[in-house]
């Protein structure tokens, strides 16, 4: 008894695995079993210290035992305090002990018997014992199980043992070349089969492609067809791709023991969540189809109302105090309420439209329009009150403040017109609505009358009226682009001390700026030119009545040829010293 104790003292300080210590105890003292026992258990205590030292025993679930990544059996029961999670822990830990050991013969696996326990032993190893309460749980027989339990740690190390032979590694080395020259070539050939066959498709006939046409509103081209086509080769090769490379990388990694569990997790973990997109998929099938039912009836509601605001456009179709040119402006509006309306619909519906992330975004917009869209919204509505109230159309000459020119856009954020220089002048629409527009074009269009331009010229009080009324309108019908009916027409606007000022009104149908430039240009040089030959001096109007002797302003060429030069006229002296006289008194 005491040599026995000595030499387990002895053990226990030199360190041996604990394998080793209960297989030479149970061969060569087995005799003194209580002994054993109790120490075997006193050990086990250790191992459970190491491992988890604060997990409870009760209510543990069950402990597989795994060896490479495989599942042995699994343990379901406690023991003298032992929880199965570490009686597992240590059962995993001995047999891949004497699987890595290739010096331990399997084949002298067997079963030993101490106490009740059955054991599972190999060459002064003790893997695993196996008790009565495990049987119970297992519904067999104490030998049973553990014959059950040896004969598949048996097998299962035999096997690690063949996966780590070179012999196992060159054929799987073998193979994962050969699959990795498959996929080259699968790859290679998929990126000379797609542009083939995107040239054969659009340099071949047309036969197999059509028209898709409704009534005369076409759908798609021939050429939209074969790009379609085209596009959908270049997705399914990125498909074929996809998956090849996903079920390659698996596949060699599996050939090797040392990444095969990551291979099998790559391939479990793909089925598992291609398993949890179908059931989810069939879950949302209702919310789905609600989607698709609310985007089709939106789509069809827009392509209705496209032919109609565009026969009201072309006034195919009237409807009282709604004009023509309302109709695009009012088309964009009533889509934009659509589908507004379809995404208040559909947003309820939409995956994860309750989580926090979703709600992040949607008051993170809500806040960007409010702090920042403030000017944007002005301008929106300020271009739909331009549109509806009428102020000007595309084409119009109009002057808005310091600005005036041609309309050449009219958006509902803003305005651009083009001025007589042609510089483009960009307006937000909210200044239009706070300005005064003036239409030069509205007349024709809305009134249907022409244009009236005027220009104005001063004349001394010395020179008949009704000459230069006549002299004017002569002026006026003879300009090119002036209308005839209604005759031009001379205001006296006004007359002040020294001249009369004499405005000049003429009817026009032209409303562009170079037009009307061009106008004023020749009116004023006809003006000019009769003047002249009636004999009607233009010069300032401040002047004094008495000449001071210098030459007449009219061209000479307009001049009798036996014209003077006057000389200087004076009062007469008598009324100079008569004026003296009656400043004096």
């Amino acid at each position: 008894m005491l040599l026995t104790l000595f030499c387990l003292l002895g053990l226990h300080f030199y360190k041996p695995s604990m394998a080793q210590i209960k297989a030479v105890n149970f061969v060569e003292i087995g005799k003194h079993n209580n002994l054993l026992h109790q120490y075997f258990l006193a050990q086990e205590q250790q191992e459970k210290e190491e491992y988890s030292p604060d997990e409870s025993v009760e209510n543990a679930p069950p402990a597989p035992v795994t060896l490479d990544g495989k599942t042995l059996f699994e343990i379901k029961t406690n023991i003298e305090g032992f929880a199965n999670q570490e009686r597992a822990e240590v059962a995993i830990k001995r047999i891949r002990k004497v699987a890595e050991d290739r010096s331990i013969d399997i084949n002298n696996l067997d079963i030993r018997i101490i106490d009740g326990v059955y054991i599972i032993h190999v060459d002064n190893n003790s893997l695993f014992p196996v008790i009565n309460t495990d049987a119970e749980v297992n519904n067999k027989s104490l030998d049973q199980l553990a014959e059950e339990y040896a004969e598949i740690i048996k097998n299962a190390i035999i096997e690690y043992r063949e996966k780590r032979t070179l012999s196992y590694f060159g054929t799987r080395g073998l193979l994962s070349l050969l699959s990795t020259v498959l996929v080259i070539l699968i790859f290679r050939f998929l990126n000379w089969l797609i542009p083939v066959a995107s040239r054969r498709i659009l340099e071949g006939r047309s036969f197999l492609f059509r028209t898709l046409r409704i009534q005369n509103w076409t759908l798609l081209s021939i050429y939209q067809e074969k790009q379609c086509a085209i596009l959908a080769l270049k997705i399914i090769r990125w498909i074929i791709i996809f998956v090849i490379l996903y079920f390659y990388i698996p596949l060699v990694l599996s050939l090797f023991p040392q990444t095969e569990r990551l291979g099998n997790s790559l391939l479990s973990s793909f089925f598992g969540a291609l398993g949890k997109t179908w059931s989810g998929f069939i879950d949302y099938l209702p919310n789905l189809f609600l989607i698709i039912i609310t985007l089709i009836i939106t789509h069809y509601l827009i392509r209705l109302c496209e032919p109609f605001f565009k026969a009201i456009q072309e006034e195919r179709i009237t409807l009282s105090g709604f004009y023509p040119d309302w109709a695009q402006p009012t088309y964009k509006l009533t889509v934009i309420l659509i589908i507004g309306l379809a995404a208040a619909i559909i947003f309820p519906y939409l995956p994860g439209f309750n989580s926090p992330a979703f709600q992040g975004i949607s008051i993170l917009a809500g806040a960007l329009v409010t702090f920042g869209g403030a000017s944007t919204i002005a301008n929106l509505i300020g271009g739909f009150v331009v549109i509806y109230t009428r102020a000007f159309q595309i084409g119009d000459r109009i002057k808005i403040s310091e600005y005036r020119g041609v309309v050449i856009e009219k958006t509902v954020l803003s305005t651009r017109i083009c001025n007589g220089n042609n510089e483009i002048i960009t307006i937000p629409n909210s200044i239009l609505v706070a300005s005064t527009i003036i239409n030069y074009s509205a007349t024709i269009r809305d009134l249907e009358e022409p244009l009236v331009i005027e220009t104005t010229i001063t004349l001394g009080y010395d020179v008949p009226w009704r000459l230069v009324h006549e002299t004017l309108i002569n002026c006026a019908l003879e300009t090119t682009d002036v209308l005839q009916t209604p005759e031009p027409y001379v205001w006296q606007t006004s007359l002040d001390d020294f001249y009369i000022s004499y405005e000049l009104r003429v009817y026009t149908n032209k409303t562009r700026s170079v037009a009307i430039g061009n106008i004023y240009n020749e009116l004023h040089q006809k003006i000019q030119d009769k003047c002249a030959e009636v004999g009607i001096e233009i010069m300032s109007p401040h002047y004094a009545a008495v000449r001071d002797g210098h030459q007449n302003t009219i061209p000479e060429n307009y001049l009798p040829k036996d014209y003077k030069a006057p000389g200087f006229r004076l009062h007469p002296l008598e009324s100079f010293f008569k004026q003296n006289v009656e400043k004096d008194s």
